[in-house]
């Protein structure tokens, strides 16, 4: 199963808004807050500077830095599709 990991910061409309969309379609996503020790050293590790960053299993295509909400919609898809 694909994981979909959140890295989220409190107070962050973007992310509010991506966690938002991601559990309107259904997509089940690990929460990490940045603000956690570790956490912001691996957002940083991956390349990214703002949240939220959404990762999406292990490939570098599948990740990605703010609200997309064309971005989320085709991981739902894709899931629902590896789910059926």
């Amino acid at each position: 199963m694909t994981t979909v990991r959140v890295y989220s910061k409190p107070n962050c409309v973007q992310c509010t808004m991506t966690k938002t969309l991601l559990d309107a379609f259904e997509v089940p996503y690990v929460l990490e807050d940045i603000t956690e020790p570790g956490n912001l050293a691996a957002v940083k590790e991956l390349g990214f500077l703002a949240a939220p960053v959404v990762t999406v299993g292990d490939s570098a295509d599948d990740m990605w830095s703010g609200f997309h909400p064309d971005r989320i919609k085709e991981i739902a898809a894709r899931l629902e599709k590896e789910n059926a």
